[in-house]
């Protein structure tokens, strides 16, 4: 005798499927890999790029003709570091850092090379200090961390590259008073770093802030 399920199957109809193994995907469902930055972060990481190009645009120009080492890093520090956490806090992922800070150094580079060089050393800096102690930046003190070591990791850099560039620029200083620059840019940064944590928790709590997973 035949099979029964075969006498009520039409003539000329297809074989029933096998039944699927657990876990195994539908049939005709492709799977789509996820990058690891979506193009939302990237538009956020250039916002907060273009939050650092107009603080420093206004910055710079009133205390950079004082020639006092440090000055202007620690002015710009105070606001620049506001909002480097807010993006650190909501991309949270490792690499961040370097990704608003690349994108910053970018444009810098269309204006002078020496910011181009000094912009993403200070990235770099803080992006290896953060990855190697937090990697990432979730939590409250991996993303204050990452902006303060990035504005005092541009001090440095930037004395360097303008030693280099432009010799008689700081001839005769004394070296302590780096040491009170780097000072004062550390305190700076650290009370805009806690103030844009502050700002991005608030935020975060009335929706409008969407913190990455």
């Amino acid at each position: 005798m035949r099979d029964a399920t075969a006498l009520t199957e039409p003539a000329g109809s297809p074989p029933a499927a096998a039944p699927s193994e657990p876990g195994a995907l539908p049939a005709g469902k492709q799977t789509s890999r996820k990058t690891y930055w979506e193009t939302r972060e990237y538009v956020f990481a250039a916002m907060i790029a273009a939050a650092l190009l107009v603080v420093a645009s206004v910055v710079i120009p009133f205390t950079l003709p004082l020639r006092i080492p440090g000055l202007a890093n620690a002015v710009n520090g105070l606001f620049g570091s506001f909002f480097v956490v807010i993006g650190l806090a909501r991309l949270r992922r490792p690499g961040s850092l370097i990704l608003i800070t690349g994108i910053y150094s970018l444009i810098c580079l269309m204006v002078s090379p020496i910011i181009f060089g000094f912009v993403l050393c200070g990235g770099l800096f803080g992006e290896v200090v953060c990855s190697l102690l937090f990697r990432g930046y979730r939590g409250k003190i991996a993303p204050v961390a990452g902006a303060v070591l990035y504005e005092m990791g541009m001090f440095p850099a930037a004395m360097l590259l303008s030693f280099f560039f432009l010799p008689d620029r700081y001839s005769g200083i004394a070296w302590w008073v780096f040491i009170v620059a780097e000072a004062a840019i550390f305190c700076t940064s650290l009370a805009g770093a806690m103030a844009g944590l502050k700002v991005a928790k608030e935020l975060s709590m009335a929706g409008k802030l969407r913190l990455e997973k």
